[in-house]
């Protein structure tokens, strides 16, 4: 009888994305859009110096504009010079 080495065992791969949490709630595309914004606008508002606001608030002041048009008028902030200034000034009341 003579020796044989023992072999290796194999490792097992465990495919774990089926347990991974998802990171947001987001369910429509509209979400996802107002999502955007309120990433982009609250980093702003973080750097300078003021609290971010909430999700619900920017909704509502954008509750009126079609879900195309906030594609539009997201493309129109991103060229713009200064994102958050223009959004304050077209979403805002005129007094």
């Amino acid at each position: 009888m003579e020796y044989e080495p023992p072999q290796k065992m194999k490792r097992v791969e465990i495919d774990m994305s089926r347990f991974q949490v998802a990171t947001s709630n987001i369910k429509s595309e509209r979400a996802e859009l107002v999502e955007r914004f309120v990433t982009r606008l609250n980093n702003s508002r973080i750097a300078g110096g003021y609290k971010p606001l909430g999700a619900k608030f920017y909704a509502t002041k954008m509750s009126l504009l079609p879900t195309d048009e906030l594609h539009m008028f997201y493309k129109e902030l991103d060229r713009s010079k200064n994102f958050c200034a223009l959004w304050w000034w077209k979403c805002t009341k005129k007094k």
